[in-house]
């Protein structure tokens, strides 16, 4: 019988999500000293989200909300946010942020890990780890993304064959504690606490929002009346010993000439969500719309 060859899941510290003990490596499984066992998955992920920790039968996104998002961030909407996002993260990951800042990390790991915590269909998990595999080679850190959709972490899975990928939930992580050197939340929803327990100080979370005028020509077709907000301040960073240590916006704008590919942009959004048939008919009325690109992508480091 031929051993299948080590997966991209045996490099993380996962622990058990029922006991808490860590999980080792077994041929297609991932087991806890309590023969608790998980196993991997024909796409090469792992369901760590055990039933009792569902508030639905079917969380997170759904399959045609990953399909959208997928068409989207594949025509190179998002690419501009990406190589600023893999800039912000690779200071982090080498330090060079910690030194403008006059401070330093709890030592430098040998290979540090990088969880993208919403990771959704992994574009931007990918472009993050193939950033750093490019720029730091061997010093490069393992990837894992974690997502509660399922849908969405398999179609991570499928086609990013070398990282590891996770059913999971933010609030959960089933990491050991002081894995995750950076933890990065794009668009999603931070779990503040839940985070600084599992982080040591001088870990980081790189969390990027969406800022006022973000898709501001979308969102006046779908709302009768628009309204703009900046972007959170994140009080429960804060609170829970997260120090703010940079700040990085980006804007740009995308002209989109297909009705279809708008139509993915909304559902992609939770504007999709809230928007009607009418909303969405004079969206696909559009044969082009230039749109606006804005978000601020903040560094918080564990004190």
């Amino acid at each position: 019988m031929t051993t299948p060859p080590p997966s991209a899941l045996h490099a993380i510290p996962f622990i058990c999500p029922l006991d808490g003990l860590p999980l080792a490596p077994e041929v297609g499984s991932l087991i806890c000293a309590n023969r608790h066992s998980f196993d991997i998955s024909a796409s090469g992920y792992i369901n760590l989200l055990p039933v009792q920790y569902k508030k639905s039968r079917d969380p997170g996104d759904s399959k045609s909300m990953v399909t959208a998002r997928r068409q989207v961030l594949d025509a190179g909407l998002f690419d501009p946010l990406a190589d600023v996002l893999c800039e912000v993260v690779g200071s982090e990951i080498t330090g060079s942020g910690r030194e403008a800042t006059g401070q330093t990390g709890t030592g430098e790991d040998e290979q540090p890990l990088l969880v993208d915590a919403g990771c959704g269909e992994g574009f931007y998990t990918a472009r993050l780890a193939a950033h750093l595999q490019d720029n730091l080679k061997e010093r490069a850190p393992k990837a894992l993304g974690v997502d509660i959709s399922k849908w969405a972490v398999m179609a991570a899975a499928k086609r990013h064959k070398n990282i590891a990928w996770v059913v999971a939930s933010n609030k959960r992580l089933p990491l050991l504690q002081g894995a995750p050197k950076v933890i990065t939340s794009l668009f999603g929803f931070e779990t503040w606490p839940d985070w600084a327990q599992l982080q040591n100080a001088g870990q980081s979370v790189i969390v990027v929002d969406a800022g006022p005028r973000h898709l501001i020509e979308l969102r006046e077709i779908i709302y009768p009346t628009l309204q703009v907000h900046e972007p959170p301040v994140h009080e429960g960073a804060t609170a829970n010993s997260y120090e703010l240590v940079s700040e990085t916006s980006t804007r740009f704008e995308q002209t989109v000439h297909d009705a279809d590919l708008l139509i993915d942009l909304l559902e992609m959004t939770p504007h999709g969500r809230k928007s009607g048939a009418e909303a969405r008919d004079r969206v696909k009325a559009r044969e082009s719309l230039s749109l606006s690109f804005d978000a601020v992508i903040r560094t918080f480091r564990h004190r």
